[in-house]
């Protein structure tokens, strides 16, 4: 079985997807403090960032680094490290919408 290599767009729609996810759980679980879900959206999502892989397209820029510092924060599993990995996945997202040619 061949795996779909991802392109720009594809990670790109990823990390934007993600982010939307951090910030909608972020706002209805740990703002206002509502019950249900605990930390187990924290866990999937680090799950999910710990999975991303750097793209030949962004290899050897700054947007390189950033991925790969989320991915190792990702892959401790540890929610007080959330915060950080959507820090920087925020930033790779500016990063990748303002730079069409890395």
């Amino acid at each position: 079985m061949e795996c779909a290599l991802m392109d720009r767009d594809d990670l790109l729609e990823v990390i934007s997807t993600w982010n939307s996810l951090y910030l909608s759980n972020h706002i209805n679980y740990d703002i206002k403090h509502m019950d249900g879900c605990g930390n187990n959206w924290k866990k999937g999502l680090l799950k999910v960032a710990s999975s991303l892989d750097v793209i030949d397209e962004i290899k050897g820029s700054p947007v390189e680094l950033m991925l790969n510092k989320a991915i190792v924060y990702a892959r401790r599993m540890d929610d007080g490290t959330i915060k950080e990995v959507h820090e920087l996945l925020h930033t790779v997202e500016n990063y990748m919408n303002e730079e069409e040619n890395f």
